[in-house]
C-alpha cells in the first residue's frame, strides 16, 4: 500500500540552487512513495517559528542546510550521538511530535569519497576551515582511522580549539591531531575545503605550495579556486556534488527506512 502526500523541505537561506527536492523526489520514485517536498527560505530570526507552523502544517521532517545546521542543533528535542558530538544538524524527523536531529555530513562525505576510490585509512588528510562545516564532517573522518589529520584555518587559533575538541575520539580511533605549520612541506593524501569561501563568503587564505593526491571541495555546483588550484597542481580533485547526493539518501534511509540507489541521479542532475 503506497503512502501519499509525504511532506518534506528543505531550510536554510538563501535555498533556491538547492537540488535537494530533485533529489528527494528521485529517491522516492525508486520505492513508490509520493513526496511534497519544498523549497523554504528561512532566516535564522525566524528558523524556530517556521519550524512550529510546518510541523502544524503536517511536515514529517526536514533537511536542514546554511546557515541553520547549529540552530538546529540547539533547537531539537532530542538528538543522535554524532548530531551532539559536531553540534550540527542537518536532517529533522518529527516524531511523537518531538524534533529529533540527526547529521549525515559527514557520512555523506565519507562515502562520496569512498566511491571514488580516495582510500583514508592510515593516510594523511588536510581539512581547511574551522567551522561548523568541518566540525560537521570530523567524526565521520576521525572514524575512518586515517594516520593523521591536519587542520588549518585563517584564523589558526579556531583550528587550536578545533583539535582540542575532538581529540578525545581523535585518540580512541588511534588518529593523530596536527596543526599545519606554514613551514610544513607535507604531500598529502587528501585536502578538503570546509571553508564558505567557493559561496563567496569573502577569499580565502590557502596554505602556500599546497600538494595533495585527491582535493576535494565540499561546495558543489561551479569551479572554485579551490579547485582551480588542484588543476594547475594535476591533483585529482572533486567538488562535493557526490557529498550531497550521499547526504541526501542517508537522511532518506532515516525518514523512510529505505536505502536509494545513488549511482544513477548524476545524469538527471
Amino acid at each position: 500500500m503506497t503512502e501519499l502526500n509525504k511532506k518534506f523541505a528543505v531550510l536554510g537561506h538563501p535555498i533556491s540552487h538547492s537540488l535537494s527536492p530533485k533529489i528527494h523526489q528521485y529517491f522516492a520514485s525508486q520505492f513508490g512513495i509520493h513526496l511534497d517536498y519544498q523549497r523554504i527560505d528561512v532566516e535564522s530570526k525566524n528558523f524556530k517559528k517556521t519550524l512550529s507552523d510546518l510541523r502544524q502544517e503536517g511536515y514529517e521532517g526536514f533537511n536542514i542546510t546554511l546557515p541553520l545546521k547549529n540552530l538546529a542543533y540547539e533547537i531539537c528535542d532530542e538528538l543522535s550521538s554524532k548530531a551532539q558530538q559536531t553540534k550540527s544538524v542537518n536532517t529533522i524527523s518529527i516524531r511523537e511530535d518531538k524534533l529529533y536531529g540527526d547529521t549525515t555530513d559527514g557520512l555523506g562525505l565519507v562515502t562520496d569519497l569512498i566511491t571514488k576510490n580516495v582510500s583514508l585509512e592510515n593516510k594523511k588528510i588536510l581539512v581547511i576551515g574551522a567551522g561548523g562545516a568541518s566540525n560537521g564532517v570530523m567524526f565521520d573522518l576521525i572514524s575512518q582511522q586515517p594516520q593523521t589529520i591536519f587542520l588549518t584555518n585563517r584564523t589558526i587559533s579556531k583550528s587550536h580549539d578545533m583539535a582540542d575538541y575532538w581529540t578525545s575520539l581523535a585518540k580512541e580511533k588511534g588518529v593523530l591531531l596536527n596543526i599545519l605549520s606554514s613551514k610544513e612541506n607535507i604531500n598529502f593524501d587528501l585536502i578538503i575545503n570546509a571553508t564558505s569561501s567557493s559561496l563567496g563568503n569573502g577569499n580565502a587564505i590557502f596554505p602556500e605550495n599546497l600538494k595533495g593526491h585527491f582535493w576535494y571541495d565540499m561546495m558543489y555546483g561551479k569551479q572554485t579556486s579551490f579547485l582551480l588550484m588542484a588543476e594547475q597542481n594535476k591533483a585529482k580533485f572533486s567538488d562535493g556534488l557526490g557529498m550531497l547526493v550521499e547526504q541526501a539518501a542517508a537522511a532518506f534511509n532515516i525518514w523512510h527506512h529505505q536505502k536509494p540507489d545513488t549511482k544513477s541521479i548524476y545524469q538527471i542532475l
